[in-house]
């Protein structure tokens, strides 16, 4: 018997999960999210060449911001008939972009190159996230992208530093990886035939379009915001550490062991998949991470800050993939998964310079009260959006009965 929260699945547009699909959504979103994941390689890479703090930041904040532009830009042609196009054309930017940022040597020419790459990754960004709601399982298959992405980003992070920091590794990485995608791509999984429940919504109404529509856009609002609270946490844990006296020795291990926390927390979602449902489990992670990111405002001890550090990424992964899942729940043709990575990065490239303002505002304290009420206020809308992501995918089911 199926868990109440499952989705049905003889009957379910999606396809099955392959290793053909897997590899090319999970690699595509990997060449998309690289840059974010490399930040601080490419912020060493950016001053090497002459750029300082403020201007190597305000570098990869364009290039940042270019990929989400253009994810969101694109993300109506990914939920269509041509999505495989639309990403090959642009991994095609991606790798000439990046290849040339690794090979010549003049800041500007660089710089623009870098850009230039970034837009050209927004594709992914969308193609990979409207791939994911076209496989079946979307909590499962969310899941299996983030820890994908963490063990490839280790790999990553591993073999930069053996080969040697340069430009050439740094830039030469993302155009690696965005010609991988490119090669990939073909074996994006095309949009379902149909895709919103349209004829059985007079029997489920937590289903019918409006409140798709409605729910797609407070997704849309809801997760960069979320996000860019989490991030500003993440992205300050060195000034948080800092001011309790927490050494970077024991910074560094607290942040590998915070990402470990986080595949964690993917892998737990892998493994349970649909069975366990959206809306409670989010209610959990939110009011959990609210709470941790106040108490590592208040956070006097270095123990205990590097604790709090390690358990409120271990939180965040676990609701980062459920919320990609109730995005991909939405609509099988990746309508909402396809821009809310793009969305999510608009809110991360802010993060650090809103989280900067408001510790030097109102201090460190009263950020970590702040970030925490981001969460709170996250729950009503978030449980709202999960039930009708979990209520779409069953009147999808039941209208591929019908068929």
């Amino acid at each position: 018997m199926p868990a109440p929260n499952s989705t049905p699945a003889p009957h379910d547009p999606r396809v099955p999960l392959g290793w053909k699909n897997g590899s090319a959504t999970f690699m595509l979103s990997l060449a998309g999210l690289m840059m974010a994941n490399l930040a601080p390689l490419i912020m060493s890479v950016l001053g090497e060449l002459g750029f300082d703090i403020v201007e190597s930041g305000n570098i990869l904040t364009w290039a940042l911001l270019a990929s989400a532009v253009v994810g969101l830009g694109t993300a109506r042609l990914a939920a269509g008939a041509h999505r495989r196009a639309l990403a090959a054309a642009g991994l095609v930017v991606a790798t000439l972009g990046f290849a040339v940022a690794a090979m010549l040597t003049g800041p500007a020419v660089v710089v623009a190159s870098f850009i230039i790459g970034g837009a050209g990754v927004g594709t992914a960004i969308a193609a990979s996230g409207a791939a994911i709601a076209a496989i079946r399982n979307p909590n499962r298959v969310s899941a299996t992208s983030g820890v994908v992405n963490r063990v490839l980003v280790m790999i990553v992070l591993a073999i930069i530093p053996i080969i040697g920091l340069s430009q050439i590794s740094v830039f030469g990485a993302l155009a690696v990886l965005s010609l991988i995608g490119l090669v990939l791509a073909a074996w994006l999984p095309n949009a379902p035939d149909y895709a919103e429940p349209v004829e059985v919504t007079q029997s489920l109404k937590i289903a019918e379009p409006r409140r798709i529509t409605i729910a797609g856009i407070v997704l849309l609002v809801l997760f960069p915001v979320w996000g860019a609270s989490e991030d500003a946490v993440w992205t300050l844990t060195s000034v948080l550490g800092d001011n309790v006296g927490l050494d970077p020795a024991a910074l560094g291990f607290a942040l590998s062991a915070a990402a470990g926390g986080g595949a964690i927390a993917m892998i737990i979602v892998t493994v349970f998949g649909n069975r366990m449902g959206r809306a409670v489990p989010l209610v959990i992670a939110l009011v959990l991470g609210g709470a941790v990111k106040m108490w590592i405002g208040l956070a006097t001890d270095p123990s205990t800050l590097a604790a709090l550090i390690i358990v409120v990424n271990t939180i965040y992964g676990f609701a980062f993939v459920l919320f990609l899942a109730t995005a991909a729940g939405l609509d099988a043709r990746g309508r909402w998964s396809a821009p809310l990575i793009g969305a999510y990065l608009v809110g991360s490239s802010f993060a650090p310079i809103i989280g900067a303002w408001i510790i030097d505002a109102v201090g460190i304290p009263t950020f970590g009260v702040l970030m925490g009420i981001v969460s709170f206020i996250a729950i009503v809308p978030a449980v709202w959006v999960a039930r009708v992501s979990i209520g779409a995918e069953k009147a999808l089911a039941r209208q591929g009965a019908t068929s």
